[in-house]
């Protein structure tokens, strides 16, 4: 699975926007309630659309429900599992892809208007009462119980409504763009792949060269590069957390609850589930509603200094306040005035509210702070230098070992490269028209010389590979478009 996803990241950006809709008929996620202390809350920039925490952190809890999926992690990952994969990334990558295309939809004037979104809601039969019918109390109890307000809502079914205008008009479904072949870029790409190589490969890992870092020449890197080390911030604040735990409700409260919320109690099927074998979450829930609601009173006694809370003196990268493994207290944080209260933030134990006592800002490092740190930097950058010295060097005269044939769809092991690396050697291998040559991978150089080439016999289905191979260029074409026409301006790192 995770395989698939590397090799098809553009059309899984894509398939998942598009096929986001289903979560109207579904039910929505249980994504939490996003509070923030501060009106800058944006994430990035994609040309006139701004990208927004509370958005970030629903696409971040949707791709951490996509991986719950995959067997083989056992359920949802923690937060060190989720930095491991690159998951906040990831959710921010999509986030602006998504947000280049409602870019273009926007320049082309494709417009979705508020009957259609209404429509959309309406006859996804989910909002529904015990006639039958759409029911408007049970919509906006069921969003404010995510934490959204109608209008946020109906903005992402708008989005997503004028995403699948656009990929109407482009011909684009969830299994890519459906463009037909002519026969004459048939046989053009027959011809270009209808070929086998029988290679000799040799590697050369990056652990094969050694380096001496001068005293003089790390200093020279550090003044270049020297924005890149930076003191983090410091803050001093005084901070009330009001934990899911410490909530007890009733009976009384979780059957009202499972009553007004029967929509969220499905099993995968889309049938209802009963009380009891939704008990456990419905705890959850209303413990979940019950600590919002304290966090309110609390942050209004903080404010008028009625209440008083804990100290705590912390700098930007400790992660002290964390959801899912993004820490999106710390941006409002240093967004925040000094002396200003936030309101109260979701975190994974419960809701906090705090006031800024103090700040000290990101100052650059002197090169002995920032040493060691950009030694790692440069000892790295001098050694894939030497590297690629040593594989022009070693492709004069090397022999390597004999793989036999792959083709460009080959699927068996190449030495001891991994599924990835492989895809990139032979991406390289058939677009070159070099007989040897060498390719520069992240920890090390493959070699290569064609010895032999033979022809590939014709296989059914290869139409069809052949028109995906030109939908992923056509893909392409337009994701180089979208990048080069609608500028990205990234405001907050989100892989700390």
């Amino acid at each position: 699975m995770i395989t698939w996803m590397q090799k098809h990241k553009k059309w899984l950006i894509v398939t998942i926007w598009v096929s986001a809709i289903a979560f109207i008929g579904a039910g929505m996620v249980n994504w939490g309630s996003y509070g923030f202390g501060s009106s800058n809350d944006k994430v990035a920039r994609v040309g006139d659309i701004d990208i927004h925490l509370a958005e970030f952190q629903r696409e971040y809890a949707r791709i951490l429900n996509e991986f719950s999926q995959i067997s083989q992690f056992g359920g949802m990952l923690d937060e060190a599992q989720a930095k491991q994969f690159g998951i906040p990334q990831m959710a921010l990558q999509r986030l602006i892809q998504q947000t280049q295309i409602l870019n273009l939809a926007n320049d082309l004037g494709l417009v979705v208007s508020d009957k259609e979104v209404g429509e959309e809601i309406v006859n996804a039969k989910v909002y529904i009462d015990d006639k039958g019918e759409f029911s408007q109390e049970l919509y906006r109890k069921a969003l404010k119980e995510q934490g959204m307000s109608p209008s946020e809502f109906e903005e992402m079914v708008r989005k997503i409504l004028t995403t699948q205008k656009l990929f109407s008009v482009m011909s684009i479904t969830q299994a890519g763009p459906m463009l037909p072949i002519s026969s004459s870029e048939m046989a053009a790409l027959e011809m270009a792949n209808a070929v086998r190589d029988r290679l000799r490969v040799e590697i050369l890992p990056i652990s094969q060269v050694s380096v001496e870092v001068k005293d003089d020449e790390l200093k020279a890197f550090w003044e270049k590069n020297a924005e890149n080390w930076k003191s983090p911030m410091e803050f001093k604040v005084e901070y009330i957390l009001v934990p899911f735990a410490s909530q007890n409700p009733t009976d009384e409260d979780l059957t009202k609850h499972y009553q007004d919320f029967k929509s969220d109690y499905l099993d995968e099927n889309g049938n209802l589930l009963s009380f009891e074998e939704s008990k456990e979450k419905i705890i959850k829930d209303v413990q979940k509603i019950q600590a919002e609601s304290v966090a309110k009173r609390e942050y209004r006694d903080l404010k008028n200094e009625s209440k008083k809370g804990e100290i705590l003196s912390l700098k930007e990268n400790e992660r002290f306040f964390v959801k899912n493994g993004v820490d999106l207290v710390i941006e409002d944080m240093k967004a925040a005035q000094v002396g200003q209260v936030l309101k109260p933030i979701e975190v994974d134990k419960g809701f906090v509210t705090l006031r800024i006592l103090d700040k000290k800002p990101s100052v650059q490092k002197s090169f002995e702070e920032a040493k060691a740190e950009a030694k790692v930097l440069f000892e790295s950058s001098k050694k894939k230098e030497k590297l690629l010295a040593l594989a022009k060097e070693k492709l004069k005269n090397f022999q390597g070992t004999d793989i036999g044939f792959v083709d460009r769809f080959y699927n068996g092991a190449i030495l001891t490269l991994d599924d990835r690396q492989k895809m990139n050697f032979l991406s390289h291998l058939f677009s070159s028209k070099q007989k040897e040559g060498y390719v520069m991978l992240e920890d090390k150089a493959v070699l290569y010389r064609i010895v032999e080439q033979s022809a590939l016999n014709a296989k059914q289905g290869d139409a069809m590979a052949f028109k995906s191979m030109k939908s992923e260029a056509v893909f392409d074409a337009l994701a180089e478009y979208l990048n080069e026409t609608y500028k990205t301006t990234i405001y907050i790192d989100v892989s700390k």
